[in-house]
């Protein structure tokens, strides 16, 4: 019999009963332990800390998992291999690792949208199922890649909070500043199309090459055109390339970053490493969710999880990061559904059929998959607007982090 998970996190399994498969396979039921494959770049400067945040949410949820009796009466398996940030690296590893005997069926993917990118395909060609937190503009597009599930919202989930923020602070008009990585590109595509429909003024877009040691000439230009407010889209140290530049113009205009900015360690981590509370950050929010500002009624699930992560150790990083927790809980849920811990395809298609917000998850409370689409879709209410703090168990705003 299966534990019961108690009021921390309701069973996985029973939140989906309704939506089980009766065609499962049942011939591989329990017949192998859901093995879900992870690539990370904890060793890469600047990102470490990131994606060590989200490993240690990956061990919780498999944790959470197996303590409730796992799936199909076997435990969760992860392994995490180290890819250093190198999209060949990562092709090569999950290669080797779906060609072994021990074939993972879920594979999460932390990486840039760079990563996403070079293995998304790759993992569709294997039939194995995928979990990714970085959106290009076709992987939540289940007619090109049927096998993948974006977490992190789609760009115009992230893009329709920007223009009632804005709003909010008596602007007409915006000018953006971003680095050239495939999701800066297309949420700033994006808040540019949505804030202009909405009736505000973009006075320029400027952008800049993501090694790129100094954005002041891409400043300079935005600063001639006078916005009222200035929309930054970059992650790690082109972060405080930015908020240098501004302070080398004297320029200090309200900024608007993404939640790629906020998560970035220079932003969010005191100096000497970063730039918390320092002048330069004069001005600064950034987009986050809801879940990553503490609140003393914030739910049972997203609780259990910082307890689960805690006892693993410091929580280095915010849990913007911290997708793979609700990633994990989910595949558990579409293998449990789908009565298979290896048919990928039988587990993809059990994904799309879970009732939002069954399975009990942390970062998000409920996620929209659904046959036609395999974006997050959530609602615009999960997301806040918040001034960088000092980060205390992966959340914003705790108490004592101001």
């Amino acid at each position: 019999m299966r534990k019961s998970l108690g009021a921390a996190l309701a069973v996985v399994a029973l939140g989906v009963a309704a939506c089980s498969s009766s065609g499962g396979d049942s011939t591989q039921s329990g017949s192998a332990p859901l093995r879900i494959i992870m690539t990370s770049s904890v060793t890469e400067p600047g990102v470490g800390a990131n994606d060590q945040t989200a490993i240690m949410a990956a061990k919780a949820a498999v944790q959470t998992i197996n303590a409730a009796g796992g799936v199909l009466g076997k435990p969760v398996e992860l392994s995490v291999v180290d890819i250093a940030g190198d999209p060949t690296t990562a092709v090569t590893k999950l290669q080797q690792a779906w060609s072994g005997s021990k074939k993972p069926s879920i594979y999460l993917q932390v990486g840039a949208s760079t990563i996403a990118q070079a293995t998304l395909p790759i993992a569709s060609q294997n039939k194995v199922v995928s979990m990714n937190q970085a959106p290009t503009d076709t992987s939540g597009d289940p007619s090109k890649f049927p096998y993948n599930f974006d977490f992190s919202p789609s760009t115009p989930n992230y893009a329709e909070a920007f223009c009632p923020e804005m709003k909010a602070m008596n602007a007409k008009t915006f000018g953006i500043v971003y680095n050239d990585t495939p999701f800066a590109e297309s949420i700033t595509g994006e808040i540019a199309k949505q804030c202009v429909a909405a009736g505000l003024q973009m006075v320029g877009r400027e952008k800049f090459k993501a090694d790129a040691l100094d954005v002041t000439p891409q400043l300079s230009t935005l600063q001639a055109k006078h916005p009222d407010v200035l929309v930054v889209s970059s992650y790690g140290a082109p972060s405080g390339y930015v908020l240098q530049g501004l302070d080398r113009l004297g320029w200090h205009p309200p900024v608007l970053g993404d939640n790629a900015f906020m998560v970035s360690p220079v932003v969010n981590t005191a100096p000497p490493k970063g730039m918390l509370g320092t002048s330069v950050e004069k001005g600064v929010k950034a987009e986050v969710f809801k879940s990553t500002v503490y609140s003393a009624d914030q739910s049972a699930a997203l609780n259990n999880m910082i307890t689960k992560m805690k006892a693993q150790g410091t929580i280095p990083a915010p849990l913007i990061v911290a997708y793979t927790y609700d990633e994990v809980i989910l595949a558990a849920a579409g293998a449990e559904a789908a009565k298979t811990t290896t048919d990928g395809a039988k587990i993809a298609k059990a994904i799309e059929g879970l009732p939002a917000g069954g399975p009990k998850t942390a970062i998000f409370p409920a996620y929209h998959f659904s046959p036609t689409s395999h974006s997050a879709n959530v609602d615009a209410t999960a997301f806040l607007f918040t001034v960088p703090t000092k980060v205390i168990d992966g959340q914003f705003g705790a108490p004592g982090a101001s």
